[in-house]
């Protein structure tokens, strides 16, 4: 039997909190509103065309407060303009947030209204809006970003969507209407169009419970005023209405301030109240009548919740009676969020691989992320590849146009694509930089751009789509060159010279070990020489690969071991050169794992068919050969690294051999390898310490095999979910937005179970026991170079929508969780040593779910579960945890600070003041900003060397390069020490 568990798990402390008796009413309200001339008409004759004015005057003639703010504009572009810009202010009205008071959610707004144009209601809220829409937006989706904005900013805030009235041309044909036509209006504000803003909030209810949004059914309560038997019933149109837009009288903004007044103040407009001889008469007659109406028809907040918590009872039970071979979802004991290690780290991360697309965000200059050039011609668009600009000598060697081909009319390269709206961080003002001369621009969702020579600034929002960095002419003997697209917030730090965005480095920073695989461009990797290196000045690293600097520089500003692999076809001199940079460059307290290529035993990755080529024309054809040639060419990249790092190998170097997981015995042809042993004189396993294999489960699931039974489970699953919908009372949109939010909660324990049962215990009961026995037969020590969840689709079922949106979401659920708890504890009582989770940051796509987060701001149980893994988890070295501490990333402010850095790598920006940093050994990055800025450098001045690298000094000491701009004078030896200008040193 299936019950809709987790949907009650989380309704449930939503609705206890909203639960108990009515509220009492208020005696002061703050609101902001997001407006259009419904609620605030800008009229020639009069000052009281709008609803602030009257409720005002309301509210002081019952002894109660108000203040508002607000602005007027289309639903759509209150989403996408956020944080909102207030531009309203009414005579004898308090304002409430003004310039220089702080964020939106500083103002301490009581409630937030939003008003919907009225001639959008012809098509349901949830349907995308007609016209120029390339992101699909519907009316729904807009509401649901803003509020869920709001209510990030201002939790307190009680949320309200305010209808306006219905737009009067389309139904009347003139204005103004007769009788008749004047009577089908009001019947439209009443029913279809009342209808609508139902329908949205139905939605609203089901896939936003926990905001508790109410509606203030201005324009049906009014059409109910005039119809027949109301207080208003033969009140002429003119006396209400001036178009047929409809703007309106003060009459008519009344009326609705009434409404708001009862819905915001939770009582019934004041009955002491004398309403004014300028509005119409029937209303200063009637308005007792009028008000006791509107009170009689306001929702009491008890009532209301009640219905709620009896809904989500209903959902339950609705569930209970069907399906009952599906299993029932058990509530999961998790980790709470956020654990860290106290004492050594155990857990590895793979990491994402540079591109346009990733939502990894590693770097501050985004433009490292970028896809290369292409060029345009009449005939199409990239109709040139970046591979031919190269060869016909196009680009410079970091990859920088030289020249536009006489048949392009522009070269392009593109990023921040297809970013998930969810990333609140990556919206807002961005800075494009770059030398020399040309006609550059921004294409895509870049918007708002200012331009000045070297410099683009412009805003950008996440979403489908991206940017595009366009180049249309180039001046030959100036090309433009040196391109950095950066957030304006990161401005200082990358002046400073930082390379990692400070969010990447926040959510990866307790990291035992980085993997570089996918960093390296690993599979395939064209790399044969060091002339074929990526280098740190290259435009993107996204093709190349990312240089072994910057990769240093990431493990020793993570305090991690870095894992990195070795191209395929490399010779002996690339692989030497590459070990003698990681032995110089990285903390000497750090680990460096080595293994040569990447999975070299899987015949979809060009590198195993190299391998055989190699052993073919080496030992001629043999069914293992492919294999023994990599456990030889493997031992020697093991050697060569062995012979650099000299005496400080067996403490800094982890040498790693791999073997596929599911193949038991193929590790004998690795480390035994006869033909390798007539080379090496010697067995290849006696150049490894580490023998790692992978740790997947899951794939199973997303096969032809299982297409039947996943079918089956989801169909019963679906079938569930509206039976659920329909015993809540739900239907048209409400229903199909249920369905859609629920549709797979009765497969999600079935799926569990058959993963518990299936692929997991076998990888947990017979896989891991076999390898690590063949472990330590060779003397080796288990990891894991890759492991975690295999559940996507393959092949065909690559294609089925339904089956990668389950997918997606099951990969993320409690369940997974669970999961990978068994997974971990399995490969930990195997006698597993370091696990690498394969990877750190990446969006589910239907190739796969498999980042452990989806982007910098996620948040998810199996996220929890790897953290509290890596915080708990049996150690089986001694280390130094300080090689694994983190550094220090601050943000000043406009004052005198004194900041103390830490013994690791800090990125410090102190803004204005005049500041004292105190650093403290590590490889810093420092920005003084305006001021008097001292740094305090630990030792005396002869233990550094100084230099002046495009603009900033460089600073090197025994405890690395020190990178600092903004700063006028440096202090050696501590506190006390001698001061020296900085101008006076370096070159």
């Amino acid at each position: 039997m299936i019950r809709f568990v987790a949907m009650a798990l989380v309704l449930g402390p939503i609705l206890g909190f909203a639960a108990g008796a009515a509220q009492a009413e208020r005696q002061l309200v703050k609101a902001y509103v997001f407006g259009n001339s419904l609620v605030h008409h800008l009229s020639e004759t009069s000052e009281n065309t709008n609803v602030p004015h009257w409720l005002n005057d309301l509210a002081q003639s019952d002894g109660r407060g108000f203040g508002v703010d607000g602005q007027w504009g289309f639903l759509r572009n209150f989403a996408d303009g956020l944080p909102p810009t207030a531009n309203w202010s009414f005579k004898g009205v308090s304002g409430v947030w003004g310039p220089g008071q702080g964020g939106f959610g500083d103002a301490g707004y009581d409630a937030v209204l939003v008003t919907p144009a009225n001639f959008i209601q012809y098509q349901l809220p949830d349907v995308p809006y007609e016209g120029d829409n390339p992101t699909g937006e519907s009316p729904l989706g807009a509401m649901q970003k803003l509020f869920d904005w709001v209510h990030s900013e201002s939790p307190q805030s009680r949320l309200y969507i305010y209808e306006g009235w219905a737009e009067m041309d389309g139904v009347v044909g003139r204005f103004p209407p007769d009788a008749a036509g004047f009577d089908r209006y009001n019947a439209v504000n009443r029913g279809e169009y009342h209808q609508w803003y139902r329908d949205l909030m139905n939605v609203l209810d089901v896939t936003r419970p926990e905001l508790g949004v109410e509606l203030i059914p201005v324009a049906s309560v009014i059409a109910g005023l005039l119809a027949e038997g109301g207080p208003l019933e033969g009140i002429e149109p003119q006396a209400l209405y001036v178009d047929g837009a409809p703007h309106g009288t003060p009459s008519l903004y009344f009326l609705a301030s009434m409404v708001v007044y009862a819905w915001l103040y939770e009582a019934p407009p004041p009955a002491d109240y004398r309403p004014p001889a300028m509005l119409h008469p029937d209303i200063v007659e009637n308005y007792a009548a009028i008000a006791e109406r509107i009170w009689a028809q306001a929702p009491v907040q008890s009532a209301r919740d009640t219905a709620r918590s009896e809904g989500a009872a209903a959902v339950a039970e609705a569930a209970q009676a069907e399906a009952p071979d599906l299993p029932e979802r058990q509530a999961i004991a998790l980790p709470v969020s956020g654990l860290r290690p106290k004492g050594l780290p155990a857990l590895g991360l793979g990491l994402n691989g540079i591109s346009d697309w990733s939502t990894q965000h590693p770097f501050i200059n985004m433009m490292k992320t970028a896809r290369g050039w292409v060029g345009h011609t009449a005939d199409g668009w990239g109709a040139i590849s970046t591979a031919e600009l190269r060869a016909a000598g196009h680009l410079d060697p970091l990859g920088y146009p030289l020249t536009l081909p006489a048949e392009a009319v522009a070269l392009e390269a593109v990023l921040l694509t297809d970013q998930d709206e969810a990333q609140e961080w990556l919206r807002g003002d961005y800075v494009l930089t770059y030398k020399g001369k040309g006609e550059i621009t921004l294409t895509g969702r870049a918007r708002r751009m200012r331009r000045e020579p070297g410099r683009i600034t412009f805003q950008y929002t996440p979403g489908e789509g991206l940017v595009g960095v366009r180049i249309e002419a180039i001046d030959p003997a100036d090309p433009i060159r040196d391109i950095a697209v950066v957030k304006e917030e990161f401005v200082p730090l990358h002046e400073a010279g930082a390379t990692f965005n400070p969010l990447f480095l926040d959510r990866i920073q307790d990291a035992r070990s980085v993997r570089f695989m996918d960093w390296m461009l690993t599979n395939g990797s064209p790399i044969q020489t060091w002339e074929d290196r990526p280098v740190p000045g290259n435009m993107t690293w996204s093709e190349p690969g990312v240089p072994v600097e910057v990769m240093v520089d990431l493990a020793n500003t993570l305090g991690a071991d870095p894992w990195f692999t070795m191209p395929h076809a490399a010779d002996d001199d690339y692989v030497r050169r590459f070990a003698e940079v990681v032995k110089t460059g990285l903390d000497s307290r750090l680990k460096a794992h080595v293994e040569y290529s990447n999975e070299v035993w899987n015949q979809i990755f060009p590198q195993a068919a190299w391998a055989r080529e190699q052993a073919t024309a080496r030992w001629g054809e043999s069914d293992m050969g492919w294999m023994q040639y990599y456990g030889l060419r493997a031992a020697q990249v093991m050697d060569i690294w062995t012979e650099s790092f000299g005496v400080e190998a067996e403490a800094r170097l982890v040498r790693v051999v791999a073997t596929h997981t599911g193949w038991p015995g193929l590790e004998e042809q690795i480390l035994v390898a006869p033909l390798a042993f007539l080379e090496l004189g010697r067995k290849p396993v006696e150049s490894f310490d580490a023998y790692a294999i992978t740790g997947y489960f899951g794939y199973e699931m997303g096969s032809e095999e299982m297409a039947q039974r996943m079918n089956g489970w989801l169909d019963q699953s679906e079938a569930l979910a509206v039976k659920a919908g329909e015993a809540q009372g739900l239907r048209r949109v409400a229903l199909r937005e249920f369905v859609k939010q629920a549709r797979f909660e009765g497969a999600i324990a079935p799926v569990a179970n058959a993963l518990e049962e299936g692929s997991l215990a076998q990888l947990v009961n017979e896989v891991f026991p076999y390898q690590a026995a063949a472990a330590r037969r060779y003397g080796l020590q288990l990891v894991m170079y890759e492991g975690g969840t295999h559940v996507t689709a393959h092949g065909a079922r690559t294609e089925d929508e339904r089956l990668t949106a389950f997918f997606e979401e099951f990969n993320y659920t409690p369940e997974m969780a669970k999961l990978y708890e068994i997974l971990l504890s399995g490969w930990a009582e195997a006698g597993g040593t370091l696990f690498n989770a394969f990877v750190d940051v990446a969006p589910a796509t239907k190739w796969g779910s498999w980042g452990a987060l989806r982007h910098l701001e996620d948040t998810n149980p199996r996220w929890d579960m790897l953290m509290a893994y890596n915080a708990s988890a049996p150690q089986w070295e001694d280390r130094d945890a300080l090689a694994f501490a983190d550094g220090l990333r601050a943000l000043g402010s406009n004052a005198a600070e004194r900041i103390q850095g830490t013994p690791a790598e800090d990125y410090i920006v102190a803004l204005g003041g005049d500041d004292v940093i105190l650093l403290n050994g590590g490889a810093d990055v420092v920005n003084g900003g305006a001021g008097r800025d001292v740094v305090v450098l630990p030792l005396s001045q002869d233990a550094y060397e100084f230099q002046t690298v495009a603009g900033r000094m460089t600073v090197t000491g025994p405890g690395g390069v020190t990178q600092m701009i903004g700063v006028e004078v440096l202090r050696f030896g501590g506190t006390e020490g001698p001061e020296v200008a900085l101008d006076t040193l370096g070159g």
